[in-house]
């Protein structure tokens, strides 16, 4: 009779002196090191927090906020659970090696050193780590199974994911991040792989809509465009809970200002406050950026750009979602104010 193991990290079942993940039918590639001393039994924790993103540099111009994906191409991504500590890591229970009780001793000279060759062998067999090739097929982890510590590595979000939801009728509903949005009349979601690159250290978006502003802008075969964005909060951004979401927004605002806005601007924050989104706390940071000395001079489509960045809390132990809106005013002045007031929890 077979019985169904949780999955879990085991003994490692070729003999290796570390655990390895059962995935509930199968032996996985992921593997980690045995830590002695860790307690016995402790809780699945979430997936592991990833990297801290990192500025691109664009010679020359390069892409906004409201224009992420037009880094040469690749805007920025990431995500995790988050706030959990580094769980332990669980205590080897193998068995202990097998013992081989000797042989007797035979008389005569020459019988009694191939017997104890044959000894040699064979104890160097018996000790010796099966291989997955002499065992391609290794048994499951009985039902006395030890609690896992930690989940196993997962997949690039390129691997994880691979499209955005569509609209049902005006309405995006993302359900990575808990977020409904309004899709601006005229504006169509993207294709995943214009807006996420792939990199696991940069903010991940997981729903999206866009319109573009003015083609080939620069000379360059760049697009400027306007976004909505919506994804639960890349895990190394600063947040402490509700109390701490302004300051949060705050550090997000300057990140994406100093990465994307490289064009010469005037900025200023029109609206920092507290807000609720259906029954759940957020903040909104409005801002206002004005680019009309660079667009006259370059006749750029656009001269000023509204955007916001919301934050919405999901509770404890879970990174807040986030929208990102930024709209240059030749797609209209009034659509980060509808985008906004069409927020509701998913």
């Amino acid at each position: 009779m077979t019985t169904q193991t949780p999955a879990g990290w085991y003994p490692d079942p070729y003999g290796e002196p570390h655990l390895r993940w059962w995935d509930g039918k199968q032996w996985t590639d992921a593997i980690h090191a045995h830590q002695q001393g860790a307690p016995e039994e402790q809780p699945p924790s979430g997936p592991q927090p990833q990297a801290k993103p990192q500025p691109q540099s664009d010679p020359g111009w390069s892409a906004t906020p409201a224009n992420p994906t037009l880094q040469y191409g690749r805007p920025t991504h990431g995500q995790s659970a988050y706030g959990h500590p580094a769980p332990a890591q669980p205590q080897w229970s193998g068995p202990p090696p097998k013992q081989r009780s000797p042989l007797p001793w035979v008389f005569g000279g020459l019988s009694a050193l191939v017997v104890l060759t044959l000894i040699v062998v064979a104890v160097v067999f018996v000790n010796r780590p099966v291989t997955q090739s002499a065992s391609p097929e290794p048994p499951a982890p009985s039902d006395r199974y030890i609690p896992p510590s930690q989940e196993p590595p997962s997949l690039p979000p390129s691997q994880d994911a691979g499209a955005f939801p569509q609209p049902s009728g005006d309405q995006i509903t993302d359900p990575r991040s808990g977020l409904s949005f309004e899709v601006p009349d005229g504006w169509t979601v993207p294709p995943y792989a214009s807006v996420n690159s792939g990199d696991p250290s940069r903010q991940l978006w997981t729903a999206a809509a866009q319109a573009t502003a003015q083609q080939n802008y620069d000379g360059r075969d760049h697009d400027w465009i306007g976004n909505v964005y919506t994804g639960p909060l890349h895990e190394l951004y600063p947040y402490s809970g509700v109390s701490g979401m302004g300051d949060t927004a705050k550090a997000v605002y300057v990140d994406f200002s100093s990465r994307y806005y490289t064009l010469a601007h005037e900025s200023r924050i029109v609206e920092d406050k507290a807000m609720k989104i259906g029954d759940r706390d957020a903040w909104v940071l409005r801002f206002e950026l004005d680019f009309s000395k660079i667009s006259e001079e370059n006749g750029y489509a656009w001269k000023k750009e509204n955007g916001a960045i919301v934050l919405m809390d999901r509770g404890e132990g879970q990174s807040p979602a986030m929208l990102y809106v930024s709209v240059p005013d030749n797609l209209g002045t009034d659509v980060v104010s509808q985008v906004l007031g069409s927020l509701e929890p998913a």
